[in-house]
Order: C-alpha cells, then structure tokens, then sequence
C-alpha cells in the first residue's frame, strides 16, 4: 500500500519553472556533523542534431545540536546548432532548528534566475514549520510557510513584483531495498493577494546506489505556472540523467 501510494505521487505532473525543489531526503542526517553531495550531468549529440547540455549542482548539510544549516546551488548550460537555448541558476539557504522529534521551525532564502523563462533574478526571503513522520522505509515531511518575493523579467522596463506567497510541501521518500531509493516532492505556492496566481511543483527521483558514495539518479519535472510571462508557455517538461558523489 506504501509504496502504491508513493507511485501515484510519482506520476503527478505539477512542477513549475519559478519554483526550485530544496528538498532531498537521500541527505539526511541524524547525528552532528557535515554532510553533502555534488551532481553532474552532460548529454550531447553530433551530425543531424548539434546539441550539447550540461548540469553541476551541489548540495552541503551541516548540523549543530537543535539546528541544521543547509546550502543548495545548481546551475545548467545549453546548447542546439551552436546557439545557446539554456541558461538557468539558482542558490538555497535554510536554517531549520527542532523544536523536538517531530516538529521544525525553518528559515530560508533564495535567489535564481533563468534566461529563457524570462526571469532575469528572483529573490525571495521565508519561513515555516515542518512535520516529520518515519515509518520503517518511509519518511514523510509536511511543510507550511510563507515567503515575500522579488522577481524582475529580462527585457522588460516595468519595475520588479513584489508580493508575498504561501509555501505549502510535502516530501515522500521510500526505500525499495538497500540500493533504489524513490522521492516525490508536491510544492503549491499561492499568491496571498490572488488565488488565481499559483505555482505548482512535482519532482520526482529514482536513486541506485552503485557504489558506498556514488548514485546513478534519475527525475522527471513538469512544469506549470498559472500566470507565467508573456510570451512564455506555461508548462516544461524536464528529464534528467545523471551522477551524484556523496560525502
């Protein structure tokens, strides 16, 4: 039943290209100490199609008594036929500090910008409360919060946006057996001054150990803004392959 519910997370297409998935709960950590994580990703091809694409990402989880700090950076380049048509980058910062077993209070802020979503910077500034939940191989996170945002188009002369948005997760993680490891993460963000602005946001990962510090990952991503920039199509779909060195 656990892992039938899981699986019909997995499969739900909500993602958005403004929201970024500061999640991952193949890094957790219960005793003090440093942990951390880097990413790498390249596909390409040659001949009838020129294309070239590339991820880095990196990930550093440090926890201190009662407290966990918790930095996030990605950042992904590409090309077709020689012209650049990626070109995106965000960094997280969280502080989370338990109140006790179950419950967090936490503190983030952020920064991204993407250049074919018309996004030329994006900040936001928030905070929350977290509820944990582990049974055996489960573990289950449900987060509510809220954040105030600043974000500035590319190519656009009117003044950046201002406005706060409700920050609404849930994080699923389940461990088939002791290699494959399988995630979703639901984010739903609102406008506090419009329901009808929303942004959605699905991640979903499949983790295969291949050896005691490198995982073979998987993830899809489907997008979806409900009042995305003009001239900006409301869904994206991405899939990536690729390799994450644990420390």
């Amino acid at each position: 039943m656990k892992i039938f519910f899981f699986l019909v997370l997995f499969c739900i297409p909500v993602q958005a290209w403004a929201i970024i998935n500061a999640e991952d709960l193949d890094l957790s950590m219960d005793e003090a100490g440093i942990a951390g994580k880097i990413g790498l990703s390249l596909t390409g091809s040659s001949g009838n199609s020129d294309k070239t694409n590339g991820e880095a990402s990196g990930r550093l989880m440090w926890r201190h008594a009662r407290h966990t700090e918790m930095l996030v950076g990605s950042y992904t380049y590409g090309t077709s036929r020689g012209i650049r048509d990626t070109n995106k980058a965000f960094a997280h910062l969280r502080h989370r500090y338990a109140l006790n077993n179950v419950w967090d209070i936490e503190a983030f802020a952020q920064a991204q910008q993407n250049e074919f979503a018309s996004l030329k910077l994006r900040t936001l500034l928030g905070g929350g409360m977290r509820w944990t939940h582990r049974d055996n191989d489960l573990t289950l996170h449900v987060g509510m919060g809220a954040f105030h945002e600043r974000e500035k188009l590319r190519n656009s002369i009117a003044p950046a946006t201002r406005l706060w948005r409700g920050n609404a997760y849930m994080a699923l993680g389940y461990s088939v057996n002791e290699r494959v490891r399988l995630q979703n993460t639901l984010y739903f963000q609102p406008a506090l001054n419009d329901s009808a602005d929303y942004r959605l946001l699905d991640d979903a990962a499949l983790s295969v150990t291949l050896t005691e510090q490198l995982d073979l990952r998987l993830s899809i991503e489907y997008a979806n803004d409900s009042k995305p920039p003009v001239g900006i199509k409301d869904t994206d779909i991405n899939y990536k392959t690729g390799l994450e060195l644990r420390f």
